[in-house]
């Protein structure tokens, strides 16, 4: 079966209505199952060298852990302030491996070229070359979009910064955007269709897993930097950095009850030696992702805990003790596989995963006679924190301080 273009504003209004007189099959294509985020816009080419026509394209990435088929979702474009849409129905399979990217082209007549996976023929029209939107949807449910703007420069693509892992709430920020580097040779359409984008040439601003030149991270390298600023000694020093068992995921609070999620979620981990968190990545099962940076040293002292929440100030996160880092991403409270993890350069220093819902206004906490980074493997190490402990406007934890042993 081909796709078929979409001139409508509104799947739902062609197919109640029949406008557009377009050739739709009796149903449109299943789309259940999808989240924002489940796939991820990380590159486009607004204004190829020469004429755009047939040479555009827009590169998708796969962040998840399992493959995903675009079938059933919608590629959408359209000027900044969304109106004039455009849209592209994938009926025919275009399945993403886990990890992987696909481009998708502006390809009107013969074979498309080697760097397109999948081509949208002239069903987009023309991006704009000085600002617009492109994203992808399924029902009412928009899994990534992205805004765009000018000076739009001839035959450079628009990148999401190669330092960032790509993540649909990110990327919605236009600081981390920028125009594709130029190639060694200096010659050639600067782009990297189906491959992990370079970085940014200049530093980002943003915070919760961006890279930024006053986070303690090499704004080059999107590593931790070598020193960092004591707050207890007041002098610059040497990082300390950890080594996998250092640190130890010791506590989970997914779904706060007395504030909101996006404000009061938070984690805990313990030390072990002394170390700095500076660089330091916390990850989900999913794409969420956040280094934790700063220009001061993010110190924990051995035999210490710290609190990594989505919000660091006490009067709007739930009444947490001093937070040592932050992170933009949520943490899920249904029935399936969770999973957290610690990470420094590429090499995992601990991780926790777990099977079960979240329980409303109760953390989940691991027995202190377990507090390692192998024992906390096990998911029956961790149990719900008992009624008669409660932190700041009342939810049951102990953020930042010692967990009460689990009931046999």
């Amino acid at each position: 079966m081909q796709s078929v273009p979409i001139r409508c504003l509104s799947m739902a209004l062609v197919l109640a209505s029949g406008a557009c007189d377009l050739p739709f099959t009796d149903s449109e294509p299943a789309c259940e199952g999808w989240k924002p985020g489940d796939v991820v816009i990380t590159e486009l080419l607004p204004d190829p060298e020469g004429a755009d026509t047939g040479q555009e394209w827009v590169e998708l990435h796969n962040p998840g852990r399992s493959a995903v088929d675009l079938r059933g979702l919608l590629l959408y474009a359209a000027r900044p302030d969304g109106s004039q849409e455009r849209a592209y129905l994938f009926e025919a399979s275009v399945p993403v491996a886990a990890g992987d990217y696909v481009v998708l082209g502006d390809v009107r007549s013969g074979a498309p070229p080697a760097h397109v996976d999948h081509a949208y023929g002239d069903t987009l029209g023309s991006l704009g070359n000085s600002g617009g939107l492109v994203g992808l949807r399924c029902g009412d449910v928009v899994v990534d979009e992205v805004h765009y703007s000018g000076p739009i420069r001839s035959g450079v693509a628009r990148i999401y910064d190669g330092r960032l892992v790509p993540d649909a709430a990110d990327n919605d920020d236009a600081s981390r955007w920028c125009d594709a580097p130029a190639s060694a040779s200096g010659t050639g359409t600067r782009a990297s269709p189906g491959e992990a984008n370079p970085a940014c040439a200049s530093p980002l601003g943003g915070s919760d897993g961006g890279v930024s030149a006053d986070a303690g991270v090499n704004p080059d390298a999107g590593v931790p930097a070598s020193t960092c600023l004591s707050p207890r000694m007041g002098t610059s020093r040497s990082l300390s950095r950890p080594r996998p068992g250092d640190l130890v995921l010791t506590e989970v609070m997914a779904d706060p009850k007395a504030v909101a999620d996006t404000s009061g979620e938070w984690v805990e981990v313990y030390a072990l030696r002394d170390v700095d968190l500076n660089g330091v990545i916390l990850a989900n099962e999913g794409s969420g992702r956040a280094v934790l940076g700063d220009s001061r040293c993010l110190e924990l002292r051995a035999g210490s805990y710290g609190v990594l929440a989505r919000n660091g100030d006490s009067t709007v996160n739930g009444g947490l003790p001093p937070v040592l880092g932050t992170f933009s991403f949520g943490l899920s409270n249904s029935p399936e596989a969770h999973a957290l993890r610690l990470s420094l350069n590429e090499v995992l220093l601990d991780e926790v995963s777990w099977m079960s819902a979240a329980t409303p206004g109760v953390s989940r906490q691991l027995d202190p006679a377990l507090r390692d980074s192998a024992r906390n493997d096990a998911p029956e190490s961790f149990c719900l924190t008992p009624k008669d402990v409660r932190y700041g406007l009342g939810d049951w934890g102990t953020p930042g301080a010692e967990n009460r042993p689990c009931a046999p």
